[in-house]
């Protein structure tokens, strides 16, 4: 692990807070600033805890890799491993057995339900890194596809949901890592962009019997994507104006990073320091969520940072090389 930069000085800023950049993620987790300040600023996450729909999420993202790379002929889904630093339940455990069986399951109905996409789709590139610079701030993301269909040039992005009905994709024409990715597409690509396409998939309901195994429930819940497909697949193409990418830049990218851009110019400034540590006590739990990882340490202060670790990587996402 490399030597810390932030341990010795947990309120100031981080000098790999500027150089590894900033992704859309990190911008939005701003809604608290002192929860960015702990994740991104000092890099701090807590071991044990296992984040599954991130984990599904990321092991999604590589079948639809596999799925578009070649062209619906191969997927081999990954199995979700167990990490260095996870300290599972028993809970967990099922957890991992239970998406173990049913991911591959999920990917054999898409891959049946979306079958011609190959043919409707002419898939110009896929895991699509972008690395720009923008008021002199590093801004970084990665697109899923850059695709053409009939109606023009396309990004799109795989979700995994729990939930799917007009509740939640309301505003998706407005979210902030669709519009930012779009955005920041626009700023070095002379291609021409429609907008962008939501490719969502709902995470099965059903529930295992007790009289059944793990490998049955997981060929039920095929079946029951393929033969009621409106439950579980939702896309939708959001046509995305120059005069909308326009008012988002100036109303939503220039606010969040007006407040960046002071914390950098003036890192030891009281009011730069006031930022950072700015709580909002209304993101410490969302209804029905996990409490935030952080919460111990807004709590009860330094004294509780011995359940932390300081993460090698700001981006492990975008860095995956050095990650593996």
């Amino acid at each position: 692990m490399p030597k810390s930069t932030v341990k010795s000085a947990p309120n100031g800023l981080n000098t790999r807070t500027i150089s590894e950049g900033f992704t859309q993620s990190e911008i939005s987790d701003m809604g608290c600033m002192q929860r960015w300040n702990y994740r991104y600023n000092q890099l701090l996450e807590k071991p044990g805890s296992i984040n599954f729909p991130l984990r599904v999420g990321t092991v999604w993202h590589d079948a639809m890799e596999q799925f578009y790379a070649t062209k619906g002929t191969r997927v081999s889904v990954a199995t979700l491993q167990l990490e260095q630093h996870d300290i599972p339940s028993q809970v967990d455990l099922e957890a991992m057995k239970y998406w173990n069986a049913v991911l591959p399951m999920m990917m054999e109905a898409y891959s049946i339900y979306y079958k011609s996409d190959p043919i409707k789709w002419t898939v110009h590139q896929i895991e699509r890194e972008m690395d720009i610079r923008y008021r002199g701030i590093r801004l970084r993301g990665k697109i899923d596809i850059i695709g053409t269909d009939k109606n023009g040039n396309w990004i799109w992005d795989h979700k995994t949901t729990s939930r799917l009905n007009l509740d939640v994709v309301a505003g998706w024409d407005f979210r902030f890592q669709f519009m930012f990715y779009l955005w920041l597409l626009s700023k070095e690509e002379p291609m021409k962009m429609k907008g962008f396409v939501i490719n969502a998939t709902k995470k099965p309901e059903l529930r295992v019997k007790k009289t059944e195994s793990l490998p049955e429930f997981a060929v039920r819940v095929r079946e029951d994507m393929i033969q009621e497909p409106d439950k579980y697949f939702f896309r939708y193409q959001y046509i995305i104006t120059k005069g909308q990418l326009e008012h988002f830049e100036k109303n939503v990218v220039d606010p969040k990073l007006d407040i960046l851009e002071y914390i950098m110019a003036h890192p030891d400034d009281p009011l730069a320091i006031s930022l950072m540590q700015n709580k909002n006590t209304d993101e410490c739990q969302k209804w029905g969520g996990k409490p935030c990882q952080f919460i111990e340490l807004c709590q009860h202060g330094e004294s509780h940072r011995f359940l932390y670790r300081e993460k090698e990587q700001k981006h492990a996402e975008l860095d995956i090389d050095v990650a593996e």
